[in-house]
């Protein structure tokens, strides 16, 4: 198509330059007058093929990030696949990869946030929140906080200088 398109252009171009040498050739008014128009209609026409040529480029582009959307929505797919929902704790939910899925990978969980919109965010140690471990997402678009297991209460052995009365 934008073969054509260029060929079109061409054409009406030599079309346009054989009616200005016409236009030097006869001085007849008539004759002068439709060369003029003649020229007007050409110089239209080129106009509208340059601007199809301008939509035929647009389209390519759009066509060609379209076709790596798709391929990035297929390769989400895949990877996806390679995850099942598992409870970190009663009420949080986090996406892990599959034993058998993990291949020499260590154990990680993702985002369930983030994994919902095709994104895959590792979760990552924050600290103690609420008395619980906690995880958190790195998706700076998310930023979630999941609780983990409770933090275990430390006994604090006696102090030396204590003295006991049994």
């Amino acid at each position: 198509m934008f073969a054509e398109l260029t060929a079109a252009a061409s054409t009406l171009k030599a079309a346009a330059d054989i009616t200005q040498a016409l236009l030097a050739l006869k001085t007849d008014a008539a004759v002068s007058a439709k060369v003029v128009e003649l020229n007007g209609v050409i110089a239209n026409v080129q106009q509208q093929l340059f601007q199809a040529q301008a939509d035929y480029t647009a389209i390519q582009s759009r066509l060609k990030e379209l076709e790596a959307d798709i391929e990035k929505f297929q390769n989400w797919e895949q990877e996806k696949q390679r995850y099942q929902l598992h409870q970190l704790t009663e009420g949080t939910v986090v996406y892990r990869i599959k034993p058998d899925m993990q291949g020499s990978e260590p154990v990680h969980n993702l985002c369930p946030n983030c994994y919902q919109n095709g994104v895959k965010s590792i979760l990552q140690k924050y600290g103690i929140q609420h008395g619980h471990h906690s995880v958190t997402c790195p998706n700076p678009n998310c930023r979630a906080v999941f609780l983990c297991e409770k933090q275990a209460r430390r006994v604090m052995p006696p102090s030396p200088n204590t003295t006991h009365h049994w």
